[in-house]
């Protein structure tokens, strides 16, 4: 692993620890305790359960896509259509999280408005729109990186 991208690395596989973790033991806890309560609570809460364990998916695709892009880094291979490959990936799995977490939020406003807690809605906004900046991030760097490549093809022609 070069010098350029171990923290990055590294900051990957410490993002992916709480989702784990939450996938793991949080996610099953919070289900038990919707089935014993029954009725509206388990009616808003299990739905967002199955949008958290359904955005992981794609969640896990878009680290992997990441750890992808860190290799190519590492191999000097920044400007090739597989880091741009990669970027495009990471998009789509962002889109379909925020996608995901958008449709939940309906069950965020049912159980706010029930329980009378506002701050809830508050955790799913936040699902929804840092998966969006995530988004148009990556939107904003394959853009960039296209050009630079085609600019780059350019130049060698010229040479």
């Amino acid at each position: 692993m070069k010098r350029e991208t171990w923290f990055l690395k590294l900051a990957v596989i410490v993002l992916t620890l709480p989702v784990i973790g939450g996938c793991a033991l949080a996610l099953p806890h919070i289900w038990r305790e919707a089935t014993v309560s029954g009725g509206w609570v388990q009616a808003s809460i299990q739905p967002i359960v199955i949008g958290m364990y359904v955005a992981a998916v794609p969640f896990f695709y878009a680290l992997y896509q990441t750890f992808k892009l860190l290799g190519y880094i590492d191999q000097d291979e920044v400007f090739s259509l597989e880091t741009v490959r990669a970027l495009r990936h990471i998009k789509y799995s962002a889109v379909i999280i925020t996608a995901v977490y958008a449709m939940t939020l309906p069950f965020f406003y049912w159980f706010a408005e029930r329980d009378d807690a506002p701050g809830f809605l508050l955790i799913g906004l936040v699902f929804v729109f840092a998966s969006f900046v995530v988004a148009v991030f990556a939107e904003l760097l394959q853009k960039l990186l296209g050009r630079a490549i085609d600019m780059k093809q350019e130049n060698d022609l010229t040479v």
